[in-house]
Formats: structure tokens, C-alpha cells, sequence
């Protein structure tokens, strides 16, 4: 990654590109997507493989460790991954947790 950034350091769009590498998923996938998507399609001049290496580290760390074992040789398969491994982590989460209405949190009777 260091080697890609001092790469790009001396481009015309380094603004963009540090915007890019500095994202940081914060809400949903698709709200993560969307925010990775509008600096992607201005930054230019950079090979998808580093595009694909870019968006990874964008992502939360437990979503951005399950994608990248997956080795995605495309952004759309990064992005796809992504979603299911962001949607594999919301149904555990609700299957391991009862929340109440109070606020309380309970394991599941099954446990």
C-alpha cells in the first residue's frame, strides 16, 4: 500500500486520491459503496488491483479481513463480498443477542 500511495503522491489528483485512501466505512455497506464509488470514478490512473486494495482497507476491520481471504480479482466481486460478509455479521449478531425494548440486552434462551 505505501508503495501505491508514494506512486500516486506526485499526481494531479492526489487530493482525490487521499480522500479515497482515507475513507473510512462509518454506516452500511451501501452507504459505504456509494461513498468509496463517488471518489473512485474521479480518481484516474490507478490499476484496479489497487482500486480493489483500497477499497478493502476502507472497510470495517472484521468485514475487511473476511474479504480479503476471499482474494476478489474485481471491485464489483469486493463490493459483492462485502455486502454478504456485512450481512453474515448483522444475522449473527441477532441470532446471539435479544434486545429489549428497555434497552436490555439477553442471550437467546437456545445458548
Amino acid at each position: 500500500m505505501e508503495e501505491m500511495i508514494a506512486h500516486y503522491e506526485d499526481t494531479k489528483n492526489n487530493t482525490l486520491f487521499s480522500q479515497l485512501i482515507n475513507l473510512k466505512q462509518k454506516g452500511s455497506m451501501m452507504e459505504h459503496i456509494e461513498d468509496f464509488q463517488k471518489f473512485n470514478i474521479r480518481v484516474k490512473d490507478i490499476r484496479d488491483e489497487h482500486r480493489i486494495d483500497v477499497f478493502i482497507g476502507t472497510l470495517k476491520d472484521k468485514i475487511q479481513d473476511e474479504v480479503h481471504l476471499w482474494e476478489p480479482d474485481s471491485l464489483e466481486k469486493a463490493f459483492r463480498l462485502a455486502r454478504k460478509m456485512e450481512s453474515k455479521i448483522m444475522a449473527t449478531r441477532k441470532s446471539t443477542t435479544n434486545n429489549h425494548k428497555d434497552g436490555s440486552v439477553t442471550a437467546p434462551s437456545h445458548l
